[in-house]
């Protein structure tokens, strides 16, 4: 319970699959007008995707440029800071067209190449993706690698310049300046193709500076070392390699901050473990590096003494990160950074949405202030009504002029008439663009397709059905009713509730009887074989996020911290619960009591609607369907309980983050591909989109609904 609660306020660590990453728009283009993002750097991890997506940055700058500049001194069209695959791709692609570039590159041409073990093996991934660089690439060693791509550079005359870091970059009118260690350069634009490789992360310990001798962040070749007490520092799969291939040779002793090995993927870890039981590895969990000196090292574990362990070399291996300090300099804004501007669009969004659901429900209080005291209903009621017959015009003809004079004198039912069309507009509209988002993304596009047309029809078919065919069928005074059937309890709320004995008895029991069906037949048979899927392919309020919110997927809350405060939705299940059992029993269904009112005003206006559509562009789509939805809450539970649906990993995992990026619902998705372990709702809160799965450059991930080959596979722990 303790650490439980701990878990809530404790402060965010880094974490492997959630690196920052720098603000890009969908070009590629910075906060800094002119500079773009390419590889590593722009969330692009493989080396045939990064020679891709080099030429695409400079074949768009190329059209958005035109012509190559005449000489102008020194300007240039375009500046190539990096010559890892994006930089080399992007090189080569303005050599062939004639631009004006330079490149400048820290350290050594491919240096992340240059850094990997010897005699590693490349794989050409994705298979089914062409290289479209002149650059070249085959499945081979890195040796080989690197021994064509010095050729090819050489033989085509790339100006690439080494060992020449960048050290500063701001934009100078329409010109933007990058200085170096050397000179400083002008050009039309600059294209960042910087990754980690010259940015190890430190412990920060006394000695790394004066033994630096002995320090490295790297192994290229194992076999260079022998005979030597080695500690490796780090709960990586880079620490994990690293000590696999020295401690046959060597006395080596791994040691990380984990308590446990979450970080490597499965076949390091069990190496790891088996290396460990034949006595070749020491391996230390829950240890801090505290000191490094000429003869020693010095680790405290966290319970117990200070421990000076005979040291002739320390690979500190954990993690490296992107040049975050020379991207505040240049002023490039990252993802998730709150400045003043951003707290002020913050401000406006959540005045925006506020009023726009205050006016939905305007005169009822507390949902209507501070408009009570600025507009009358003597003032509202004319404007609304205005807008209520051209946007009603398209279906005013199927009624008699009676029933069409008592919807433009019924306030409330052209307030949720104008809102639900705007609502089904607004996923019409976005969830076009998404849909032809994922459908150029995802290899086979069916299942997105489908998921966004059924969200999309579910919405416009319910829209027609309440606003229309229900008036038509059964008057104004009913035809709210009808969203029970799109929504179940405990979702809409009122499904149970304002019943009066005078009601017609086949409505009574037949919207009753609808409700309990929906909520305890419809979603359990559902959960057996399609999980959570109702939160993504049906669900009105899911459906908004997928749409509207889709484009923020990436900015939802991720980490341990985030996933602590799911448990609030069943908090909400619980309470729903109980209200609903009160205003049912003590009340006779009238939901005018304090528990009711209370409940529709905290949950149903502010958690439902103000504050989740509000934070769309700053967390995501999904904060509403993540932490206070209770019919989501309520899936989860049976879905947890007998859901078959799960998504699998196979071996290919290549840690790029890509998935845990894009999850809306903050699953760690990289950390269970890695270990090729199954995740599903017993030990997440998936809800089965798929855009893990097609965002995937190595066809890692896959839907399974099969049912668990033993009892209990795949749950929490």
């Amino acid at each position: 319970m303790i650490d439980g609660v701990r878990a809530l306020f404790a402060p965010k660590k880094p974490e492997p699959s959630y690196p920052r990453l720098p603000l890009v728009g969908e070009n590629g283009e910075s906060s800094v007008p002119g500079v773009y993002l390419v590889g590593e750097v722009g969330g692009t991890p493989l080396i045939k995707l990064g020679l891709n997506q080099g030429v695409e940055v400079i074949e768009r700058l190329r059209r958005e440029l035109g012509e190559s500049s005449p000489a102008e001194g020194e300007l240039y069209d375009v500046i190539i800071v990096g010559a890892g695959s994006s930089g080399l791709g992007a090189a080569m692609r303005a050599h062939e067209l004639g631009l004006r570039y330079v490149v400048l590159e820290s350290e050594r041409i491919a240096m992340t190449v240059v850094n990997m073990f010897k005699g590693k093996f490349l794989f050409a991934e994705p298979l089914d993706v062409p290289n479209r660089s002149s650059m070249w690439f085959e499945e081979c060693t890195r040796e080989e690698l690197l021994e064509r791509w010095n050729e090819q550079i050489e033989r085509t005359g790339l100006d690439i310049r080494t060992h020449e870091k960048v050290v500063g970059l701001r934009r100078q009118g329409d010109r933007i300046e990058v200085e170096s260690v050397d000179a400083v350069y002008r050009a039309r634009r600059v294209v960042l193709c910087v990754g980690k490789a010259g940015n190890p992360r430190k412990a920060g310990v006394p000695g790394e500076k004066e033994h630096a001798d002995k320090l490295f962040h790297q192994l290229s070749d194992p076999d260079e070392v022998r005979d030597k007490h080695v500690l490796v520092y780090g709960g990586g799969d880079v620490a994990a390699e690293a000590a696999l291939a020295l401690c046959d040779h060597n006395r080596v002793t791994m040691a990380t901050i984990d308590e446990e090995l979450t970080f490597p993927r499965k076949r390091n870890r069990d190496a790891l473990l088996e290396r460990q039981r034949a006595g070749a590895l020491d391996l230390r969990m829950a240890t801090r590096l505290t000191r490094i000196d000429r003869d020693t090292a010095t680790i405290r574990p966290a319970e117990g003494p200070e421990e000076t362990l005979r040291n002739d070399l320390v690979f500190e291996m954990i993690g490296a990160e992107l040049p975050l300090g020379f991207f505040r300099r240049a002023k490039i804004k990252l993802e998730g950074d709150w400045d003043v501007r951003r707290w002020v669009y913050l401000a406006l969004v959540s005045v925006f949405v506020y009023s726009f659901y205050s006016l939905k429900k305007f005169p009822e209080m507390p949902y209507a202030w501070p408009f009570n005291h600025l507009i009358s209903v003597e003032g509202f009621a004319p404007v609304l009504t205005s807008i209520f017959d051209i946007a009603f015009a398209p279906f005013a003809w199927m009624f008699e002029s009676a029933a069409l004079e008592q919807m433009r004198s019924t306030l409330w039912f052209q307030q949720g008439y104008l809102y639900s069309l705007i609502y089904t507009i607004v996923m019409v509209v976005f969830g076009w663009l998404a849909f032809k988002r994922w459908s150029g993304i995802a290899r086979d596009d069916r299942y997105q397709k489908w998921r966004y047309a059924t969200l999309v029809t579910f919405q416009v078919l319910f829209f027609l059905i309440v606003n229309v065919i229900a008036v038509q069928a059964m008057s104004i005074e009913y035809t709210w009713r009808a969203w029970g059937l799109y929504q179940p309890w405990p979702l809409f709320f009122n499904t149970f509730h304002w019943w009066n004995t005078s009601d017609p008895r086949v409505l009574l029991y037949g919207f009753i009887g609808a409700g309990l069906l929906g909520t305890f037949v419809a979603i359990p048979i559902a959960s057996l074989k399609h999980g959570k899927r109702f939160c993504t392919w049906i669900c009105g309020c899911g459906g908004l996020a997928e749409t509207l919110g889709d484009r923020w997927r990436h900015l939802s809350p991720k980490g341990r911290r985030s996933r602590a405060w799911e448990f609030q939705g069943f908090v909400i299940l619980i309470a729903v619960l109980i209200v609903t059992l009160i205003t049912v029993g003590a009340f006779q269904t009238r939901a005018d009591n304090g528990w009711a009112k209370a409940y529709s005003y905290l949950v149903d206006f502010w958690l439902v609607a103000v504050i989740p559509v509000a934070l769309y562009p700053f967390f995501g789509g999904k904060v509403w369907c993540r932490y206070w939805c209770p019919l989501a809450a309520w899936n989860q539970v049976l879905a947890a309980w007998y859901g078959r649906l799960k998504i699998k990993a196979n071996d290919k995992c290549i840690s790029c983050t890509l998935c845990s990026r894009h999850c809306q619902v903050g699953v760690d998705v990289m950390a269970f591909a890695k270990n090729q372990e199954a995740f599903d709702n017993r030990n997440s809160s998936c809800i089965h989109c798929g855009i893990c799965i097609d965002v995937c450059p190595m066809d890692v991930l896959s839907f399974d609904d099969k049912k668990p080959d033993r009892p209990g596979e795949n749950r929490r722990p």
